[in-house]
């Protein structure tokens, strides 16, 4: 049985996902993986502080040895977290995360990869929020030294360049990214 992608929106997101994380279904399977979608709905901060660790629990007893994470924004939050909460995951792949520049990868992990943009001002403010596990990852990549953690700067050193928080999921930059983006989890390997 081939491992699966699963795919985890943002947070104050009203479509599931369809104009962020879900428009990796088409990439990931052509790359012959199984795509779940992991929707939580739509929450605001309330439901960030109160939900994210239900969530994470849920999706940690889901996940199957050799699965990878995809994630945006609090998407990662509730990936990262339920990594810890022991989600054998293989790879993780975060998009301009909202999480601590310096949070600590899950021992079991093999990879994880982080898109960033600098000028992505959300997760920079989302540093200032007391009692939320949100901090400038997005916009600094991961500040974590280890040969586990790939940065991957989307604003410069491209032919195309995505700077705000959501953009890369948008138009030419997307078209752009989103190979790059699916690559990052690698290729399904059974076993």
């Amino acid at each position: 049985m081939k491992p699966t992608a699963w795919l985890v929106h943002g947070f104050n997101v009203r479509d599931g996902g369809a104009a962020t994380t879900d428009k990796l279904r088409q990439p990931l399977e052509a790359l012959g993986w199984n795509v779940e979608e992991f929707d939580y709905g739509w929450t605001f901060l309330l439901g960030v502080w109160l939900g994210n660790g239900p969530r994470a629990k849920k999706l940690a007893l889901q996940v199957k040895h050799g699965d990878v994470g995809f994630g945006h924004s609090n998407g990662c939050a509730i990936l990262h977290r339920a990594a810890h909460l022991g989600a054998p995951f293989k790879k993780l792949v975060y998009v301009n995360p909202a999480l601590d520049s310096d949070a600590r990868l899950a021992a079991r992990v093999e990879m994880l990869t982080v898109w960033h943009s600098p000028s992505d001002i959300p997760v920079r403010m989302a540093s200032w929020l007391p009692g939320v596990a949100w901090g400038d990852m997005g916009s600094i990549g991961c500040t974590v030294a280890s040969p586990r953690i790939h940065n991957q700067n989307k604003e410069t050193g491209w032919s195309v360049s995505s700077k705000s928080h959501s953009d890369v999921f948008h138009g030419r930059k997307w078209e752009f990214f989103k190979e790059h983006i699916a690559m990052s989890g690698g290729m399904p390997s059974v076993g």
